[in-house]
């Protein structure tokens, strides 16, 4: 026994991801399982009453394929993240080092004090700004009663210096960072529904796991005196993946954040949420100076970077769309982005050559950003709109102030074009308000 377990066989990067993605897909099974066991329960009560009509039952299978298809939007975007993980651990870092001795010396002062600053002093005063902020339009207001992240603290993967400090930064580093809470994190929110829809009636959330992974980048401005450190600027090098628990009412039950529809909305709301405030080259900015204050001051506050030049995009018409519809038609639409922007022209109706004829204005921040505009039209319907094509346009590619003109074959299928026409121009900040245009994500998805 001792020697089959001295030459136990170790297992490789590769065999250990499989072994996670199985693991997902076990915990993904038994999640829809859930789901399943609820309809069910549903139809019986139903046909305990004598009301199971043909429409209850096609109502529950289309509620069963948006929870399929939600679930599965998932583990492809958690598979392209741990895909884009595993190359940036295959590149070389001239400067990067092991980072055992950090993530040892934060497991030890996690439980005694760092988590305590953590969400205590920090997360609890910026966390109602962005409520506040992004709270949906059905929420009249929402307290967050209580944190704690509970006994598992964050770790980081490898760290760099960058060369080229930014601005007035003495110092600024590249963090990997991967924050998965343990079972015991509670968080309670509670909330109180407008009047005109839910009669300001009070509700509690509870946000029992968080999952938050990406790399982010630490700017340092030092003191010749206390605290030393005059400031810290803040902020994820790319949009990262985050993913959260939360039961209504109770501690157990379904999750909120996979029920189709509520999944969408969330996940929609998170993106503009990062992109627009805690994504390069927008950042927090932390005061360390007032935050070490006994005195209660506002210690913290976003900068959004102004923009340099404005992309005027014109959507102009499409040709040999696929046909969609029953009718051998379709209803198109497109919808496009560039960093945390987007946009969404009007739907055309039964037709296979839509004429949009739309204009767009995108703010563009830095030029050192890949500045991709993706542009996808959809077929809208009733429950599920279908994709019938994408393009993407580099703007880095088009700054020479002229109107570029342009026709796009739609990718990953294989008919369909669109007509496009590019201005790229240098603004005065003074004199532009760029997000008059560009929006966040639409929430009717």
């Amino acid at each position: 026994m001792t020697r089959c377990l001295r030459h136990r066989p170790k297992l490789d990067k590769n065999s250990v991801r499989l072994l996670h993605l199985h693991h997902m897909g076990s915990i993904t099974e038994a999640t829809i399982l859930h789901h399943v066991c609820i309809v069910l329960f549903v139809l019986w009560i139903l046909n305990f009453f004598n009301y199971a009509h043909s429409f209850a039952y096609i109502l529950c299978f289309v509620y069963l394929f948006l929870v399929h298809e939600g679930y599965v939007l998932k583990l492809r975007k958690k598979l392209q993240f741990e895909e884009k993980r595993a190359s940036d651990q295959r590149r070389i870092l001239s400067e990067s080092e092991t980072l055992r001795w950090l993530n040892y010396a934060v497991k030890k002062m996690w439980p005694i004090c760092m988590e305590e600053i953590v969400s205590q002093r920090m997360l609890l005063p910026i966390a109602p700004w962005f409520l506040k902020k992004y709270k949906p339009w059905t929420v009249g207001d929402v307290v967050i009663q209580n944190l704690y992240l509970g006994r598992t603290p964050p770790t980081f993967t490898d760290m760099r210096i960058v060369q080229q400090a930014s601005g007035d930064d003495h110092l600024v580093m590249e963090l990997g960072m991967n924050f998965l809470t343990a079972d015991d994190m509670s968080s309670v929110l509670a909330v109180k529904l407008r009047k005109r829809l839910g009669f300001g009636m009070l509700t509690k959330l509870h946000l029992l796991g968080l999952h938050v992974e990406g790399k982010v980048l630490v700017g340092v401005k030092f003191l010749r005196q206390w605290p030393f450190i005059s400031h810290l600027r803040l902020c994820f090098v790319g949009p990262p993946y985050f993913r959260m628990t939360v039961k209504p009412i109770f501690t157990r039950g379904l999750d909120v954040t996979e029920v189709p529809g509520i999944a969408g909305w969330i996940d929609n709301l998170l993106a503009l949420v990062f992109e627009q405030t805690l994504v390069e080259p927008n950042m927090l900015v932390v005061d360390v100076e007032k935050f070490v204050s006994p005195q209660q001051e506002n210690w913290f506050s976003v900068n959004a970077k102004d923009p340099i030049a404005l992309a005027t995009v014109e959507v102009l018409e499409a040709a040999e769309i696929k046909p969609s519809d029953m009718n051998g038609l379709a209803d198109p639409y497109v919808k496009g982005r560039m960093g945390p922007y987007r946009f969404q022209t009007k739907t055309e109706r039964k037709t296979l050559t839509p004429k949009w004829l739309e204009e767009f204005k995108i703010p563009i921040c830095s030029w050192e950003s890949q500045n991709m505009l993706t542009l996808e039209v959809r077929d809208k319907d009733l429950l599920n709109d279908d994709t019938l094509g994408d393009c993407c346009v580099n703007i880095n590619e088009l700054r020479d102030g002229q109107r570029h003109n342009m026709w796009l074959p739609l990718k990953n299928i294989k008919m369909g074009k669109m007509h496009l026409a590019i201005t790229v121009s240098e603004v005065n900040v003074k004199d532009s308000d760029p997000l008059n245009e560009a929006e966040g994500p639409e929430e009717d998805e």
